[in-house]
């Protein structure tokens, strides 16, 4: 063995220099992205504006020859590999650690009627990676772990795949495969370690959802701490229609900055100059260049905006339009708009219109909203009404008028008046379609009404930053209902329906008196750094990055109008959506409590009222239960309200193959109430959600124990 190891150590020993090497090697690139990340920190510390061009497009790349059993060529004219979207935008970001990002917007142009995701600015394609985790706006509610976060070697490898000069190429790759992680590569400057280049990808795998992968380029000038080019390239797949979109912005006038301008408010995030919004300043300013389809659906679309000038044929089009199909008048609005776009008249669908109850039995409720928008983002509606039993041959109808007249400060005036019939909770049970399916199809006449007769004002506006303010006054002729028709299409066994007095649903006793009911309410609204959007003189808001608080007061009025009420109700809300989680996904809460004092008269549809559930689908808002009566935890005393909801976005269901590929978001949640007649009552749930579809299961429990389970449903479309 002796005369053999001198052998042995000469074969061993490359093996030993190259691991040692390779030992090196990481150990170099390691501390190199250290360091890398550290200067990366340090220039997110410095402020900048930067003049830049932005170009949104999107692209249809195949659709299904037929959806919900409808042509689609025929109904929609989408064929593929066609151009749906364009959009572009020039102005100048600015940016400070304190204010954040700030645009204002000088020209905007678009092409299409399905509009892209949002990136409409180039502030909302500032993804800085210098931050530990990164978001990606509407193409993912997903966080995603940055590849120079300070965290970041728990998550990637790095190793050096080439040395250029004084660029350094690294090659970046996740240690799991299913963690909201990048794979790609970095170029830096050995010298400042200033990032000069990154190339990024993502895929469904890592967990964004509305796509189905994603890619990231970012071009850096030596001495600028923002990027000078971004790129987004995504491809996604949706109900059988694929897609492809592409968005760029190009910089080209960086400055450092101190201060943020003083032409910005506080939370004001992008202003644009409705002044300036032709292709003039578009086309001098454009440094990416326009495909050839992308100029001929531009110059298609100004040839048509020049003919429709001449009254003939804006005549002829309109022909056009008046003859819409009829089947899709089912079931969507009809809009039709002036050619000027002035004004519109907006048809409900004929479908919904029609109902059954076991009140006023088949009856219709249809009506129709006319428009007329005025400068500066002003505008006036009228919407009119009429309700039509056909079983008890019974006509009723109502107006609202609403004038937006401050679109700055949402500003709003409306009145209404006439008659019809209320559900007696006015959150909403069912709508009147699924009322009507239940009825007939399930023997279940969910939803109670009452018949009112009614005129109401109200207005609202914003006061200050931050603080809304509304208030009205309503005086109602009220009257209890009885149920009159019991007509179903299936008799069930065991299964009858039950009187319109949800408070006695055996016998037909009458809910309240009829009476005469006049109030006043009042509410404020302060929300904690709430950002939003200036465009053409009205506020458009994003979601608040703080709380929102809510203070309401109602108040109803023995003697004036020969009103009966006589009763004080005030109530406090604390609310939040989507609070970010970072990689454990976002929640949402909502606590709330109210009381009635000096209570003399209070008739039921005047008491507090919850959103509850009985049906198998239900409305997922914040402040809704799953399983609860729809009316009988209503109360003329006081309560105490709680939710909260937890979204957490894939960070299980990615680890499990069927459900990756479904993309299912996680939800759990809960739900609590408390009134002096029922005593406690709490819910919780759990459940999954793809886009607009939800399915959970959920448990109710009073004092006594478990009361009811069961699955419910959900979508939005």
């Amino acid at each position: 063995m002796k005369k053999y190891f001198p052998f042995l150590v000469l074969y061993l020993l490359p093996i030993g220099i190259k691991a040692q090497s390779f030992t090196d090697s990481v150990k170099w690139v390691n501390q190199f992205i250290r360091e890398t990340i550290a200067v990366q920190k340090d220039h997110a510390q410095i402020g900048f504006e930067n003049s830049g061009y932005l170009k949104n497009s999107l692209i249809l790349d195949e659709k299904p020859e037929k959806f919900l059993g409808k042509n689609v060529e025929k109904y929609s004219k989408l064929v593929d590999h066609q151009l749906i979207w364009l959009f572009e935008s020039y102005g100048t970001v600015y940016y400070t650690p304190k204010d954040g990002y700030k645009e204002s917007i000088k020209a905007t142009r678009s092409f299409g009627k399905y509009p892209s995701w949002e990136f409409k600015s180039a502030v909302e394609m500032m993804t800085n990676f210098a931050k530990d985790v990164v978001r990606f706006g509407a193409l993912s509610d997903k966080s995603f772990v940055s590849p120079l976060a300070n965290n970041a070697f728990n998550f990637y490898t790095y190793e050096v795949i080439a040395i250029k000069e004084n660029l350094v190429s690294v090659k970046v790759k996740s240690k799991k495969l299913y963690t909201p992680t990048f794979e790609g590569i970095l170029e830096i400057d050995s010298l400042s370690k200033q990032v000069m280049k990154l190339d990024l990808r993502t895929t469904g795998n890592k967990g964004i959802n509305f796509i189905d992968s994603l890619r990231i380029k970012q071009y850096f000038k030596t001495g600028q701490f923002s990027p000078a080019a971004t790129q987004f390239l995504y491809k996604g797949k949706l109900l059988k229609f694929s897609f492809s979109g592409s968005v760029e912005v190009d910089f080209k006038k960086w400055l450092p900055l101190n201060q943020m301008p003083n032409h910005f408010e506080k939370m004001e995030v992008i202003k644009e100059d409705s002044a300036a919004y032709h292709a003039e300043l578009l086309e001098s300013n454009r440094t990416i260049p326009l495909t050839l389809q992308e100029r001929m659906s531009l110059a298609f679309q100004d040839t048509l905006r020049k003919r429709q000038q001449y009254k003939d044929f804006t005549d002829s089009i309109d022909g056009i339009v008046h003859k819409a199909p009829f089947f899709p008048l089912l079931f969507s609005d009809l809009v039709w708009k002036s050619k000027n776009q002035k004004r519109a008249i907006i048809f409900d669908p004929i479908l919904p219109a029609f109902f059954y109850n076991t009140v006023e039995g088949a009856g219709i409720n249809y009506g129709f909203a006319l428009i007329a928008y005025a400068r500066k983002g002003k505008y006036w509606s009228v919407i009119p009404k009429i309700r039509y039993g056909l079983a008890n041959n019974e006509l009723n109808s109502d107006i609202s008028f609403s004038w937006l007249y401050d679109p700055k400060k949402r500003g709003l005036i409306n009145f209404s008046a006439g008659s019809t019939y209320a559900d007696l909770n006015p959150n909403g049970t069912l709508n009147s379609l699924q009322n009507t399916l239940n009825t007939l199809l399930f023997e279940q006449n969910f939803m109670k009404l009452y018949r009112k007769e009614y005129g109401s004002l109200s207005i609202g506006k914003e006061i200050t930053k931050g603080l809304y303010f509304s208030g009205g006054a309503e005086l109602s002729r009220n009257y209890s209902v009885q149920n009159n028709f019991d007509y179903s299409f299936r008799n069930i066994k065991e299964r009858n329906f039950s009187s319109n007095n949800p408070l006695d649903p055996n016998t037909q006793t009458q809910l309240f008196p009829n009476n005469t009911s006049f109030h006043i309410n009042a509410s404020l609204i302060y929300t904690v750094n709430q950002p939003f959007i200036m465009q053409n003189g009205m506020k458009t808001y994003k979601l608040p990055l703080g709380p929102r608080f809510i203070l309401d007061y109602r108040k109803g009025f023995a003697g004036v109008f020969n009103s009966n009420s006589d009763y004080h109700f005030m109530e406090l809300s604390v609310q939040q959506e989507k609070l970010n989680m970072g990689l454990w996904g976002y929640g949402s809460y909502s606590v709330s409590a109210g009381k009635f004092f000096n209570v003399k008269n209070v008739y039921y549809p005047e008491w507090r009222h919850f959103v509850g559930n009985m049906a198998l689908v239900f409305n997922p808002g914040l402040k809704s239960f799953h399983l609860l009566n729809f009316y009988t935890y209503s109360t003329n005393q006081y309560f105490l309200e709680g939710h909260f909801e937890h979204n957490f976005n894939m960070r299980f269901s990615n680890h499990l193959p069927i459900l990756r590929k479904l993309k299912l978001e996680e939800l759990f949640g809960g739900a609590y109430l408390y009134q002096p007649q029922k005593k406690q009552y709490y819910e919780l749930y759990a459940g999954l959600r793809r886009l607009m579809f939800r399915v959970d299961y959920a448990f109710s429990f009073d004092i006594e124990g478990q009361l009811d389970h069961g699955i419910k449903l959900s979508y939005n479309f």
